[in-house]
């Protein structure tokens, strides 16, 4: 493991120095209109369309090429190109992601955007990623805010905030039918059909998705998706633009381990996730801008076949329904105080609402409401300053602000120094509030609501970054420094006034410090492009509190046994899980080169320290360390995306069969290994 280290150390410096010295020996060939190149502008960290450089935040893009270059078929699978981010799958269907901090398959710590609106859902507060209404094709880039963004984007922006962004219909390419098949029952097509005129652009796309899972021999993960999205444009007049969006996702996925059938049945689920967006933009004659849009998405599910108990053979199976809904409106406003300085403000409205009769006795909603204002301020010419803030009130009790202050020092204009200072909160979701029920009816244990009222998560995180350019390189970089409060968890030991039958509960149980240093490179040359990302990262926890909530001194006491138990569960089960729940070390290349006019060429490495999720107990192994090649080869014919154009395209993942485990929480998980698999991708135009 030891010389694995050294070995990629010694590479990612190879690959550095390499480029570096490429890019300062080219630097006085290059025109002054490459050396004064723009930085990539972006929207998600202040809500205000910026230039990467005088962002308030770190940010990754994740554009289009290297979206067809990494030749991933799933959304979350792009995110491998973030440094520091985790990407796990509980079961082929059932993917998350996390980034620098405590990960659990719910990922309630990420705020997830498509097109500025939340996808974030109730009750237990993660992303239905294989359910959404979203195509990798149709997707024209990905903003990752590398850090708490609470001040723009709300509560449970707490790591960060990954805002997905489609395609525009009014720069429409041709209409598109795409096909994917290939090993491990790969089988994907999709079709794409749009038009843009005068005032009225949309686009209508479909996709089948469907394969047999990771490991089908041991899990039952296989999957179908059928996908409807449209996305339109309406020009009024110069000054008004109406825009439309509706998605639908009709999902059948597998669950169930292989020679369990008392205790996880062979079933199938089944799934609905849908949307509908209304948004009118207009502008001013002075040049500001106001925005109004509405939301609203749902999600029902059915497991025909719950097992009820995952440790005992269980006698009764149920009925497992869920549903769950989020409507929002929300208002903004840009608006230009003088040359020097700009605002965006607004306010909004959200109302959550959720039903799943075996783990609620009742059905729960919340009424919440923001405002929010970002001033973006230029003293002078070599300075910015980004002042933000959002007050929220969740419905529940929690009203928070969340502050955040960036200075951006620009020592030339393709260099630049920042230092920032973030704040956020997530509040509880509604099942670390409300979850209640019985042993033997859902899990094992009893869950039982918390007997003191839960604190809302806080963070601040102080962070010092810089952005450069070196005409064909980009540079970025930051270190940080993060402490989280109040991070609340499930106390496994929450009542122990009966032995035979212990009860668990939600609590906020520790305090957390993260820590890291993140590094990203971006070399292009003519005809090839390579991309590099490496992530240092360190964390630790202490109690904020004694675990147990339902403490009895006496009977405590009175068993020295137990409270032997009780000290070893409590470092094992949550201090010693803290801090091997981020990986000390990560890194991916992504590399681009044209072989020919119609060939094309890319290959990805991705390395990953070994990490265990906290959800995983500590009596199963952890995930292994990765080391996974990736390698794609397309032939083009035509011109590219016009009629009559189109693609043809091998893509091999984990060439070389890296032997890597992931995330397994049950025995039957914890050693499956990440298959190599090939596929073809076709691409025609029309």
């Amino acid at each position: 493991m030891y010389r694995d280290l050294i070995f990629i150390r010694s590479l990612l410096s190879a690959v550095l120095i390499s480029i570096s010295s490429s890019a300062f020996s080219a630097e006085e060939n290059i025109t002054e209109q490459s050396y004064l190149q723009e930085f990539p502008v972006v929207l998600t960290a202040s809500r205000l369309s910026q230039p990467l450089s005088d962002s308030p935040n770190s940010m990754t893009i994740i554009d289009r090429q290297m979206i067809r270059s990494s030749g991933f078929r799933s959304v979350v699978d792009l995110f491998r190109l973030v440094p520091g981010m985790y990407v796990g799958n509980a079961g082929a269907n059932q993917p998350f992601v996390s980034l620098n901090g405590v990960t659990d398959q719910y990922s309630r710590r990420m705020q997830v955007l498509v097109d500025g609106r939340s996808v974030y859902l109730p009750p237990f507060g993660g992303v239905d990623w294989s359910g959404l209404p979203l195509l990798v094709e149709g997707i024209e880039r990905i903003e990752v805010v590398r850090g708490p963004s609470a001040a723009s984007h709300g509560t449970n922006s707490f790591y960060g905030v990954i805002n997905i962004i489609t395609k525009d219909p009014s720069f429409l390419e041709s209409d598109r039918l795409s096909v994917s098949q290939g090993e491990m029952g790969i089988s994907n097509i999709s079709a794409q059909q749009g038009g843009a005129g005068e005032r009225f652009d949309y686009r209508l796309s479909y996709a089948y998705r469907a394969d047999d899972g990771d490991n089908p021999e041991v899990l039952n993960d296989s999957s179908t998706n059928r996908i409807l999205t449209m996305r339109s444009n309406f020009r009024v007049n110069f000054s008004d633009t109406f825009e439309f969006q509706l998605g639908l996702n009709a999902g059948e996925s597998g669950r169930g381990t292989k020679g369990q059938p008392e205790k996880d049945i062979f079933r199938t689920i089944e799934s609905k996730n849908e949307f509908q967006m209304v948004a009118w933009r207009h502008t001013w004659d002075s040049g500001d801008e106001s925005k109004l849009s509405y939301y609203r998405i749902n999600r029902n599910s059915t497991d025909p076949m719950k097992a009820v108990d995952w440790n005992v053979i269980p006698t009764v199976f149920g009925t497992d329904y869920s549903s769950s809904s989020r409507q929002d409106i929300e208002i903004q406003n840009t608006t230009q105080l003088w040359k020097e300085n700009r605002i965006v403000w607004g306010g909004g409205f959200r109302y959550d609402f959720a039903e799943q009769p075996l783990i609620f006795t009742s059905t729960h909603s919340l009424n919440q409401s923001r405002v929010f204002a970002h001033d973006e301020w230029r003293p002078m010419e070599s300075t910015v300053i980004n002042i933000g803030t959002m007050f929220e009130d969740d419905g529940a009790g929690h009203k928070n602000n969340s502050p955040r202050v960036s200075v951006n020092y620009h020592i030339q204009p393709q260099h630049t120094l920042r230092a920032s200072y973030g704040t956020a909160t997530r509040n509880p979701v509604m099942s670390e509030m409300y979850l209640t029920t019985a042993a033997n009816k859902y899990w094992s244990r009893a869950y039982v609501p918390p007997i003191n009222e839960l604190r809302p998560e806080k963070i601040a995180t102080r962070e010092i970054g810089y952005v450069g350019n070196f005409g064909q390189l980009n540079l970025d970089g930051r270190i940080y420094y993060e402490t989280v409060r109040d991070i609340i968890g499930l106390d496994f030991y929450a009542d122990l006034s009966n032995l035979a039958d212990p009860k668990s509960s939600f609590k906020n149980l520790t305090d957390g410090t993260f820590k890291g240093v993140e590094i990203s490179a971006d070399y292009r040359w003519e005809s090839g492009r390579v991309n590099l990302n490496y992530a240092r990262q360190q964390a630790s926890c202490r109690f904020s509190s004694y675990p147990t909530q339902y403490f009895n001194a006496l009977q405590i006491s009175a068993s020295q046994t137990l409270a032997q138990m009780l000290g070893q569960a409590y470092q094992s089960d949550y201090l010693a899980l803290c801090s091997a729940s981020v990986p000390v070390n990560s890194a991916n290349i992504l590399l681009s080169q044209g072989l020919s006019e119609t060939v094309d060429f890319s290959t990805g490495y991705y390395f990953r320290d070994a990490v265990r999720v906290t959800d995983v107990y500590s009596a199963l192994p952890a995930e292994s360390m990765m080391h996974r090649i990736d390698f794609r080869l397309a032939k083009k014919f035509g011109k590219e995306e016009r009629p009559g154009g189109g693609e043809v395209a091998v893509i091999l993942q984990n060439a070389f069969q890296d032997n890597y485990t992931g995330y397994g929480n049950i025995a039957q998980m914890a050693n499956l290994l990440f298959k190599r698999r090939a596929y073809l991708t076709a691409n025609v135009y029309f």
